[in-house]
């Protein structure tokens, strides 16, 4: 009853495949498996698992995403909290690890994300290449707070810091680094208006836009960066 409740909810904003994948990570979220729920059709859920689905699904009408009402969501197996403060992990840049992991011929022993966010790619390339010594710099405070608990939460030490990529005198003075990746600010503020509402109305402009004259900033800027810290025989990879 509780999923029907919950696929009659959602469908009112999602297509019928998402609502079932989001009410399935809903039920996941709150410790029932879909295999559960077919073993066990009769199971009563408590009265505090009750009033904190009905606490999810009365956000939903609201267009926030899922994730952000649970605050958690997955990025290449690894759990990853998520707030107001950084973006929601992409299957895009998902791919871009798988990449990156399949196309690096020698595990790299040091690593940088320019603008970690909720630190996922930095995570996860540390899953990857446990070796390596992992950097992962942000110039938002509240997003190294998000990244540096996700850390935490997956038992992977990352060395966590505060730089601004637009201003190189933030940028460290000593490391060099045979990989570096970023998934950049790249779309431009003109384009807002075509955006869902679930995107423009929630998560960090300042990590999704740039202005219209100057839509490569950040790009130029890892351009840089790299001339400076990226060891000869090392990799960029942007999203």
């Amino acid at each position: 009853e509780i999923r029907f409740h919950l696929l009659s909810e959602l469908r009112q904003i999602y297509s019928e495949k998402e609502s079932d994948s989001i009410a399935r990570l809903i039920m996941e979220h709150l410790g029932y498996k879909v295999s559960d729920i077919l073993l066990n059709p009769d199971q009563v859920p408590s009265p505090s698992t009750v009033a904190q689905i009905n606490e999810f699904v009365a956000e939903i009408p609201s267009g926030k995403p899922i994730q952000y009402i649970l605050g958690q969501t997955y990025f290449c197996d690894l759990k990853i909290a998520v707030d107001k403060n950084v973006l929601i992990p992409r299957p895009e840049t998902e791919e871009m690890v798988a990449h990156i992991k399949a196309m690096t011929p020698q595990p790299p022993q040091t690593i940088i994300d320019l603008g970690t966010g909720s630190g996922c790619l930095a995570l996860a390339l540390k899953q990857y290449f446990p070796g390596a010594d992992v950097w992962g710099v942000d110039i938002s405070q509240g997003a190294l707070s998000v990244a540096s608990e996700n850390g935490r939460l997956n038992n992977l030490l990352i060395n966590w810091g505060e730089m601004d990529l637009l201003d190189d005198h933030s940028w460290p003075r000593a490391n060099r680094f045979s990989l570096v990746v970023s998934n950049p600010p790249y779309v431009m503020n003109s384009e807002k208006k075509g955006m869902a509402n679930n995107v423009t109305g929630f998560e960090p402009w300042s990590a999704l836009f740039v202005e219209d004259h100057d839509p490569l900033i950040f790009y130029r800027a890892i351009a840089s960066f790299c001339k400076q810290y990226l060891e000869e025989e090392g990799e960029v990879w942007v999203e």
